[in-house]
């Protein structure tokens, strides 16, 4: 089985295990990498020009964590455990976010 089969597998497994559409699920990811650059983007513009980054900040956030949404939204049979993942990597992913993004706008300076 190649790399790519694998792939499909995977998300087809998951996809009918939790009742969500594997290919909304795979495309939010691939549509909110750039919408997540252009978020990090907007903020820091916004911090160049001294205005508010909460708009941005938070856009952010729901972009980083849309495919999450999604699967808590219309999935069926989540276990525990899948939230506590979920908002583990939320925190986390969020945490490291904020301390690039941080360090960037210390660059501007």
């Amino acid at each position: 089985m190649n790399w790519w089969q694998a792939i499909k597998n995977y998300y087809t497994v998951i996809g009918e295990k939790y009742q969500v559409d594997p290919l909304i699920f795979v495309g939010i990811h691939v549509i909110a990498t750039p919408l997540f650059a252009a978020a990090v983007w907007w903020i820091i513009f916004n911090r160049k020009r001294k205005k508010s980054i909460l708009i941005p900040s938070i856009v952010t956030i729901f972009i980083f964590n849309a495919a999450s949404i999604y699967l808590i939204i219309t999935g069926k049979n989540i276990s525990f455990w899948i939230y506590f993942i979920v908002a583990m990597s939320a925190i986390l992913s969020g945490y490291f976010t904020f301390k690039k993004i941080k360090k960037r706008i210390a660059a501007i300076k």
